[in-house]
């Protein structure tokens, strides 16, 4: 007997959003208040203060000493103050329930973890800027290190994504790629309430990436069935959204998701997937960052729970 669609699933109490003033971050910030002004949420703004950054300064300047520490959190907190009123009120919402946590913290990606599990936030916001490969590597990436950990769903914003008006926030397409994984349908009860509560249309994709070439007569047999699978996975949590619509795709899944969010004018992409706990785990990771880095529209993505130790 199929289970209703959670209305839980969009009653987000606390949201948080990182800052670093920086313009990706400005980006998320919009994305976070229009959640949060939509579903009549809290809104935690955290900037994470780290020390080390003190240590490539002059030592004149008494750096790593508690008072230069205590100062540049004092400075820290006036900008997230001037930052938090300013955006609240180019967004006309200056009623926005929120609160302000600005911590010293040697990794900002554990920080901002240790604040989702103690405020109970049910959605992270993050914006990223983009890179990938051997730059990201070098640079490190706070974005993927929350999108890839933290316990919650992650609303991460790439630097190609649409802008935000908190005050006419409309999602007209979402699409849930899957690839039939228990981790992958995790999240499909997020996309059908995102959809339904919208009005908006849920795309199913489900990607083969290598189809032999001698069986092509059996592509619609395939295409059939894999749809047929992905309709029995809707079903199997609740009524199927109006509109709802079920797609088969050849291609590297990455690259075919970033083309479909294009092709089809779609406003957000949720997708679940399966705890990093082992070097093989991390490589659809990979497919799913980039995803996160380059389509043209938020990700809204929900990790599986993780083996004891593996953190």
């Amino acid at each position: 007997m199929p289970t209703t669609v959670p209305q839980l699933a969009l009653a987000l109490r606390n949201i948080l959003v990182a800052t670093d003033f920086s313009a990706c971050s400005e980006r998320a910030l919009l994305h976070a208040i229009a959640a949060a002004h939509h579903c009549g949420s809290t809104l935690h703004f955290v900037h994470v203060v780290q020390p080390e950054i003190f240590s490539i300064l002059p030592p004149e300047a008494y750096i790593g000493t508690p008072d230069a520490l205590a100062m540049a959190l004092k400075q820290a907190n006036a900008e997230v103050d001037t930052l938090v009123i300013d955006v609240l009120q180019r967004t006309h919402c200056e009623d926005l329930k929120h609160r302000i946590w600005v911590q010293q913290g040697a990794s900002v990606s554990d920080t901002l973890r240790a604040i989702i599990e103690r405020e109970h936030i049910d959605l992270a916001v993050v914006g990223t800027h983009g890179r990938t490969g051997l730059r990201r590597l070098v640079l490190g990436s706070v974005a993927e290190g929350v999108f890839r950990y933290a316990p919650c769903p992650v609303l991460t914003v790439g630097p190609h994504s649409w802008r935000s008006d908190p005050q006419s926030v409309y999602l007209k397409h979402v699409l849930f790629p899957t690839d039939f994984s228990p981790d992958s349908a995790r999240a499909l009860p997020i996309a059908m309430a995102v959809a339904t509560d919208f009005g908006a249309t849920l795309t199913l994709l489900n990607i083969i990436e290598r189809f032999d070439g001698e069986a092509t007569h059996d592509r619609p047999r395939v295409v059939a069935a894999l749809e047929q699978r992905m309709h029995d996975m809707v079903c199997a949590v609740g009524p199927v959204p109006p509109g709802t619509v079920f797609q088969v795709e050849f291609g590297e899944v990455a690259d075919t998701v970033i083309e479909a969010v294009t092709r089809l004018g779609v406003d957000l992409v949720v997708f679940g997937l399966k705890a990093p706990d082992t070097y093989v785990d991390r490589l659809p990771w990979m497919n799913a960052y980039k995803i996160v880095c380059e389509v043209g529209c938020p990700v809204l993505s929900l990790r599986g729970p993780s083996l004891p130790g593996s953190e």
